[in-house]
């Protein structure tokens, strides 16, 4: 019964756009200890609608982040209890850290207005993509797509010339991720106004094809409705949403998404069933052969993840691009010390497929490809406070760079300066060739 009043209330508050308000809902850490553990929070996170799993139980987890309404606190505890699994409450009112949060807006034409301590809703960041568009020469407006509801998937290009390899970004594809967005946009922002030497480099050297919100329709619902919205805003009967980074078409409904459109893993009716996914797919599709380096933002964990979902055989050239993430958390670290992982899908968190890295590896046939599980570990979750927005946002900068960095030492990369340095290199020794070959003709016609 509980169960049914509370979504009716959801319900009431999705049709009535009346927000959702999460009084007392208490977050949970908890801590398994061994694979019973996991199994019976398995068991409990696929047979109880009443908790929200923010961190899904797998063998590789160190915690399990949960949300509980108060009406299940008693009945979650008294479970943990029950199997000796420990557990600590990060949060105990997570309204009150809804309410905290200060969603800023963006003032047309003015990008000093555009700061890193405060969240930005959809408006804002088109309306912030439009200036840079109008500001620089070297940035044009994209469109990887359309939403359910209608809504461009807009993004810029980044290119100081033609002949580059391209480096493609992916954010925002899980709506209750703010810290996705805003991560991207950092990287724009570096990108185009950086004195640093590295960062200017990169941004000459690539054409950047970079996307904040893949998932427009669920961002604002977030923004405007429910703060814990994950999908889109597909309507399946009495439900709606479904999990676009469960959607695409590389083993979809394989591992880790649901066929119940009620739960937040659902992966629809069908491989690009909704038209985010398989717009931005086409997109992409027209950019094969010329991406050297794709980049999904995602939160919370710590982690950055490369392809495979289904399965931990090092697959393609999974030491390489082990390698290489490593030494690029290794610079992630040096500014705040923050330390992420890196591995494999399946590995680093658990089984899931359908997602887009996975899609992007296998279908566009891409070098290296990553997904970043931001900060932070499970105390604040997808509700980051705004404090820790900048400090996430240099580290994961640093860390690109140091990804291109390492990626042309193992000569997965080249920069046009290095192309064009080579291309010098090679005239000036057709020159020289030609040189001595015509002083070794005129010796011989002497002698």
């Amino acid at each position: 019964m509980k169960i049914l009043v509370i979504k009716f209330i959801l319900l009431f508050a999705f049709v009535s756009s009346e927000k959702v308000r999460f009084d007392n809902y208490s977050l949970y850490k908890i801590f398994p200890k061994n694979e019973h553990h996991i199994s019976v929070l398995q068991e409990l996170r696929n047979n109880e609608d009443k908790y929200d799993f923010w961190k899904d139980p797998a063998v590789a987890s160190e915690f399990i982040s949960v949300l509980s309404s108060p009406q299940g606190k008693s009945e979650l505890e008294s479970f943990l209890n029950y199997y000796n699994i420990e557990f600590v409450i990060t949060q105990s009112n997570i309204q009150e850290i809804i309410d905290k949060e200060n969603v800023a807006t963006y003032t047309r034409n003015n990008l000093r207005n555009m700061t890193w301590t405060r969240y930005y809703d959809m408006e804002s960041i088109n309306s912030w993509l439009d200036d840079l568009v109008s500001s620089y020469s070297v940035v044009t407006a994209i469109v990887g797509g359309r939403s359910l509801e209608g809504r461009d998937i807009k993004g810029i290009k980044i290119s100081h010339g033609s002949g580059r390899r391209a480096i493609v970004l992916e954010g925002g594809i899980h709506a209750r991720e703010w810290i996705s967005p805003t991560a991207v946009c950092y990287i724009i922002d570096q990108l185009l106004t950086s004195n640093d030497r590295e960062t200017r480099a990169a941004a000459a050297d690539y054409d950047w094809y970079i996307f904040p919100v893949t998932n427009p329709d669920g961002y604002i619902f977030s923004h405007q409705v429910n703060r814990m919205w994950r999908k889109n805003r597909r309507p399946i009967g009495s439900n709606y949403g479904v999990d676009l980074n469960r959607n695409w078409n590389n083993n979809w409904l394989v591992h880790g998404s649901s066929s119940n459109p009620a739960r937040d893993d659902y992966a629809g009716l069908g491989p690009f069933s909704e038209p985010e996914s398989r717009s931005l797919s086409s997109y992409l599709l027209t950019l094969q052969g010329k991406i050297d380096l794709y980049l999904s933002f995602h939160s919370f964990g710590h982690l950055l993840l490369l392809p495979f979902g289904n399965t931990t055989e090092p697959l393609a050239n999974y030491q390489d691009a082990m390698n290489i993430g490593r030494r690029a958390m290794g610079a992630l670290s040096v500014r705040y010390g923050t330390k992420y992982v890196t591995g494999n899908i399946a590995e680093a968190i658990y089984l899931a497929t359908g997602g887009s890295i996975d899609w992007v590896k296998e279908h566009l046939q891409v070098p290296l490809v990553y997904c970043y599980e931001l900060r932070d570990q499970g105390t604040y979750g997808f509700l980051l406070p705004e404090n820790q927005i900048l400090p996430n946002n240099e580290e994961v900068m640093d860390s690109v760079i140091e990804l291109i960095h390492q990626a042309k030492r193992f000569g997965y990369m080249s920069s046009a300066s290095g192309l064009k340095a080579s291309l010098l290199m090679l005239t000036a020794l057709v020159l020289f060739y030609h040189f001595l070959n015509t002083k070794i003709n005129v010796k011989i016609n002497n002698y």
